[in-house]
């Protein structure tokens, strides 16, 4: 994702998003692995997990950290090191929405196959001579 994205995300949530952090805890010094298109789910995710990672820390003492954030087989990919049921469903729903967004430029996309598994916009998958695939839901 470009820099000046991924800024505004660790700019908002600072203590979510360690970026200089050592790489054998946390892999987010490798920055957010994926393109620009989904940076909306991404802002949105955070926006809606604020009230659950605020009582989830209040209840259990564990502070919130996201440990990656990548593309995989099409998919975001997330993986936080401490989450309770309404943290994880609200992840579980970016990714399911990051199956039907375009990785490249945000909008509706569909699970494409070319050099690499991805999920584009027609416009996009015809630049890159994707194909769709089916994708069992």
């Amino acid at each position: 994702m470009d820099k000046a994205l991924e800024q505004k995300l660790i700019e908002r949530w600072p203590t979510w998003f360690d970026t200089g952090g050592d790489i054998r805890h946390t892999l987010m010094p490798r920055g957010f692995t994926h393109d620009d298109g989904w940076f909306d789910i991404l802002w949105r995710l955070c926006e809606d997990l604020e009230p659950s990672v605020t009582e989830m820390e209040r209840a259990g003492g564990h502070q919130f950290e996201v440990l990656q954030v990548k593309e995989k087989f099409g998919g975001l990919r997330i993986h936080v090191n401490h989450a309770n049921d309404a943290i994880r469903q609200r992840i579980e729903t970016a990714i399911q929405e990051s199956f039907h967004t375009c990785e490249v430029c945000g909008q509706p996309g569909k699970l494409r196959e070319g050099d690499w598994i991805k999920t584009l916009c027609d416009e996009h998958a015809s630049a890159l001579g994707c194909t769709q695939i089916t994708r069992e839901e």
